[in-house]
């Protein structure tokens, strides 16, 4: 049998216990920011998105597209416009282009850092003029593809 003292120790010790754990359960918890990309990708910690991206053979000193179109010439400069949304101190925004049989023609990435709406230029050009054929650009955001764009050189 035990005493009272010891009762009540174990009381004590029981209820110190449980309120530690309740105390851990309750704890803090770090505030994650996800996205989710347009792929089903989740990007997690951003704080910027990427709103719309344009094609066009031009830009304006605000880089956005001034000559909007998905159809080129050989010897066009091909202009991407990515538009963005939100804050990050830190994002890599990167371009991919591909030509319809899968190989990647140019891979290019910009680090920003937005408070608000911005635009991101992209470009690839050929001077001896580009095959005739369909390509895709491929928008990633801290290396989770975030939108695609198709286009046509004929």
């Amino acid at each position: 049998m035990s005493s009272p003292f010891q009762t009540r120790l174990t009381l004590r010790i029981t209820a110190f216990s449980f309120a530690l754990v309740a105390a851990g359960a309750c704890g803090k918890k770090t505030d994650q920011t996800t996205t989710q990309t347009s792929g089903g990708a989740i990007a997690p910690g951003a704080n910027v998105q990427v709103a719309d991206v344009t094609l066009g053979r031009s830009l304006s000193a605000d880089k956005r597209v001034a000559d909007q179109t998905d159809t080129f010439s050989a010897r066009d400069t091909i202009f991407a416009s990515v538009h963005t949304t939100g804050t990050a101190p830190h994002a890599n925004l990167a371009a991919r282009w591909l030509f319809q049989d899968g190989q990647v023609v140019n891979e290019s990435t910009e680090t920003i850092a937005p408070s608000g709406d911005a635009y991101t230029e992209f470009h690839i050009s050929k001077p001896s003029g580009w095959p005739a054929g369909k390509y895709t650009l491929h928008v990633l955001m801290n290396g989770q593809e975030v939108q695609t764009k198709d286009l046509t050189v004929k």
